[in-house]
């Protein structure tokens, strides 16, 4: 494992760490379970971050580094594209959702946690096959 993937581990690692001591913190601090902790706040990544940051890299597929010039149209760096994963998953997700009710696929848990899963794999596949 070359340096860069184990920096990734690392880092997907942590955040797997603290959503989970967020979670526990919530379940020790509020009324609720932890299961319903962990459900709020893990949903709350796969509702409002994931999509919107896969569907950044459609947009923007580099990533601006600290010693890279200021010129590079196509590059934003980690707080521009997670400021913008949150807008565009608050801004597609509903959208589809909204749609596809309209065409008579109603809202249900199943039904939205099904259509945000192909909402990332379409955008995974765009993004790998680019």
């Amino acid at each position: 494992m070359n340096l860069r993937t184990k920096t990734w581990l690392r880092s997907i690692a942590s955040v797997f760490v603290c959503l989970v001591i967020i979670s526990f913190i919530i379940g020790l601090a509020t009324p609720l379970s932890y299961f319903e902790a962990f459900r709020i706040v893990f949903g709350s990544i796969y509702v409002l971050f994931i999509p919107g940051f896969i569907i950044s890299f459609i947009f923007f597929p580099k990533m601006k580094t600290e010693w890279q010039a200021h010129e590079d149209k196509g590059a934003i760096d980690w707080i521009e594209r997670i400021a913008l994963s949150f807008a565009l998953s608050i801004a597609v997700v509903p959208l589809i959702i909204f749609y596809l009710n309209l065409i008579g696929i109603k809202i249900s848990f199943i039904n939205s946690f099904i259509i945000i899963l192909l909402i990332i794999m379409v955008s995974l596949a765009i993004v790998v096959k680019r």
